[in-house]
Parts: structure tokens; sequence; C-alpha cells
């Protein structure tokens, strides 16, 4: 069984009901929200995966999982195809397949903004929009707080990390004083 082919097939299939109903940034939050917590919470996962559970029981799951009770009936509706298939051990890569595609059709990139201290909102929003306008389409930004960074910022866009932190500077000066020292010896 490709688990690859046949995860990326119904998230190819969910992305299309969706968009056909209009509901694809909605079925994408959900999916992003169960995905979220089919990572934090084992018990979840153990429990769709177990077919000791019954196809009600788990669809309750499901619906808490994505939604918390507000699930749209387009994700509810595929949650029961995947169910009445059988393919519950492929919920998390149906759903990272969806992200993905979600975020191709929509040109979405991903962005890692990592800073030595927390910044406020307006900041973020400011790289935000500083980055959408050198690139086509959005971004959707994870922002960490490193103290080791000493000052200034890590950003990483798809492929593209710009370091523009102390503890960067000073590495790349440590490197070039090692490469100029060792002509001496």
């Amino acid at each position: 069984m490709n688990i690859g082919a046949i995860s990326k097939r119904y998230a190819k299939a969910l992305l299309a009901f969706a968009t056909e109903n209009g509901k694809e940034d909605t079925v994408y939050k959900e999916v992003k929200s169960f995905v979220r917590q089919f990572r934090e919470m084992e018990d979840l996962r153990k429990a769709i995966e177990s077919p000791a559970v019954p196809k009600l029981e788990k669809l309750k799951l499901l619906d808490e999982a994505a939604g918390h009770l507000q699930t749209s009936p387009e994700l509810m509706r595929f949650f029961k195809l995947v169910l009445d298939e059988k393919r519950e051990k492929l919920f998390i890569f149906i759903c990272f397949s969806y992200i993905d595609q979600y975020r191709e059709l929509k040109h979405i990139k991903r962005g890692k903004l990592i800073t030595a201290v927390p910044i406020s909102e307006t900041l973020e929003s400011h790289m935000r929009q500083l980055i959408e306008q050198a690139n086509t389409g959005t971004v959707e930004f994870e922002t960490k707080v490193n103290p080791a960074l000493i000052g200034g910022f890590v950003l990483q866009i798809a492929t593209k990390r710009i370091d523009a932190s102390v503890a960067g500077q000073l590495e790349r000066v440590k490197k070039q004083f090692i490469e100029k020292n060792k002509r001496i010896v």
C-alpha cells in the first residue's frame, strides 16, 4: 500500500469538494486544528485507529478534534468516507497532504521568525507585510523566542534564511578570525 499516493488522492478529493462548496478556507482551519489535536493527544490517535471503537464514537471524537463541535459538513462527510473505507490509519497523512495542497493552491508560504525577545503583534504583522510584498502570495508565520540569539532575529521562508542575529554575526566574525589566523601559523 502506497501511503503517500493514497493520502494525496484523498486530500485532493477533499480539497476539490471543499472548493466546490466554497469552504476550502474553513476546512483548512479545521484540518490544522485536527492535526494539532491529533499530534498532542496520543489517546485520540489510538481511539481513532482502534477497531474496537464504534464508528459513531470515532466521528464524535473527530468532530471535537477538528472544530470543537463546530465542524463543517464538508469535513464531517469526509471523515465518514474515510471511516467507511477503513482508512483511519491514514488520517494524519491525508491531513498533511490537504494542508500542503491547500497552501500550494493559495500560494501560501510558511515562515518562521525567531527572535531573542518576544515581539509585538504589530511588528510581526509588519514583517509579514514586507515579506508578502517581496513574494507572491501570503505568508503564515510561526514565531519563537530564543534568548541564545542575544539580539536581532532569524527569518526562514521556504528555503531562504536570513540570520540577522547578534549570535550569528559573532559566529561569522569568529570564522573569519580563525581563517585569517591560519595563515600566520
